[in-house]
């Protein structure tokens, strides 16, 4: 069944106004029916002196994981605020699929097939009335500052918006909202952006990790510092082999319970190319927000120019020159989307080349994106030798301008 994306047509009625927010809030989104995460998340709340009305949810409370009723029944006891995610509005609609805007065929497309009616013949008719009244965004007043949640998109709850796509979209969303910042959710990976003086905000999610290659899930902390919004990002550690354990035994998709415990999603179909090449880094924010580093317990790599985790910082090349950097983003994604050559073709040219110009982030990067593509290592060496002979031999043929030089000179 092909998916629709949810579409709002009477904007200035979708969202409801929460009043002002004070004190510290915490972000979170995705729970995903992975009740053993929020167990978690809520005693963190309870240790920071967090009430539940200042814990706010972007969506998505039930979804991949094993115990939807049992996360819906502790999401209410909790108290905390959410707005409806994709999930939601389709279980409220009694849709037959997710509404997740998954590629048509793709694998995540399949396995929504299984877990979706899962989540939906596992809820109560209470929790399924109680889904329905979830407002489908918020907005509230805080430090100044008006803030709206949304899922995807304001207008598109399925919209996949990363740090380095959709730069319209976001600059549309805080126009017809009118808002200063946005809270939003849906992609599953956390990062906060400024666009145009505003600020986008994705806490992330605390159901599947970050394809970081760690277990650790994520959220957000806003403070208000000196009438300034602070906002950091934070991750925690959770019982992932109890909700692995029950996604094995109700028999739901084995790769997505297979990424609780590798930290690495099964396919980055919905990913932009340079969120896939971020795949299996470790993220580590500082309080900052701005730099990436290691905590203390990490093993620290040897002193090289070259340090793997500095692939995660490419996006940050637009930093200094933002409209060049932008438009070679646009570019680059262009490339890399199927056309005469598919995908998969493209990924081992990708792979061929960055032998040929010795760049150990895209050798990485490519390496990872074939192996998602099913390109096995024959293919991967048989085209680094294609590459390899191709330098080989134009290092070769530039002999002949040395032979001519040579021919010249003594005459």
């Amino acid at each position: 069944m092909l998916f629709n994306p949810i579409l709002y047509t009477d904007l200035d009625q979708k969202i409801k106004h929460i009043g002002t927010k004070d004190g510290k809030l915490l972000l979170f989104g995705g729970v995903y029916s992975n009740l053993q995460a929020l167990e978690a998340l809520i005693s963190i709340a309870e240790s920071e002196g967090i009430p539940a009305e200042n814990c706010i949810c972007t969506g998505d409370i039930t979804g991949y994981c094993a115990q939807p009723e049992e996360t819906v029944q502790l999401f209410r006891k909790w108290g905390a605020t959410s707005i409806a995610g994709n999930v939601e509005l389709q279980l409220a609609n009694d849709s037959e699929d997710c509404g997740c805007d998954f590629k048509a065929g793709g694998r995540c497309d399949s396995f929504s097939k299984t877990w979706f009616p899962y989540t939906k013949g596992y809820l109560s008719q209470n929790s399924l009335e109680w889904i329905a009244k979830i407002p489908e965004n918020i907005s509230f007043d805080y430090v100044g500052k008006k803030v709206t949640v949304v899922h995807g998109n304001y207008g598109n709850v399925s919209e996949f918006i990363f740090k380095s796509n959709a730069n319209q979209c976001k600059e549309t969303c805080f126009s017809e909202t009118d808002s200063e910042v946005i809270i939003a959710g849906h992609c599953g990976l956390p990062f906060h952006q400024t666009v145009k003086e505003k600020l986008w905000l994705n806490p992330g999610v605390i159901g599947m990790p970050a394809n970081d290659g760690t277990t650790r899930v994520w959220y957000m902390i806003l403070e208000s510092d000196q009438n300034e919004i602070k906002y950091t990002h934070r991750s925690f550690e959770y019982d992932f082999k109890t909700a692995q354990q029950l996604m094995f035994k109700n028999h739901l998709p084995e790769a997505y319970a297979d990424t609780l415990s590798s930290g690495i999603w099964d396919n980055m179909e919905i990913l932009p190319e340079i969120e896939k090449m971020e795949q299996g880094i470790p993220i580590y924010l500082d309080n900052s927000n701005k730099e990436i580093v290691e905590p203390k317990t990490l093993k620290k790599m040897a002193d090289s120019y070259y340090n793997p985790k500095d692939l995660r910082k490419f996006g940050k090349i637009t930093e200094w020159s933002e409209e060049l950097g932008t438009k070679f983003f646009d570019y680059y994604g262009k490339v890399f989307e199927e056309g005469a050559l598919s995908a998969r073709e493209k990924s081992l040219i990708a792979l061929a080349v960055s032998h040929v110009v010795k760049c150990p982030y895209c050798i990485d990067a490519y390496t990872k994106d074939g192996l998602q593509k099913g390109i096995t290592k024959e293919e991967m060496m048989e085209a680094v030798h294609v590459g390899a002979s191709i330098e080989a031999g134009a290092t070769l043929v530039h002999g002949v301008q040395m032979m001519n030089k040579y021919d010249k000179l003594s005459m």
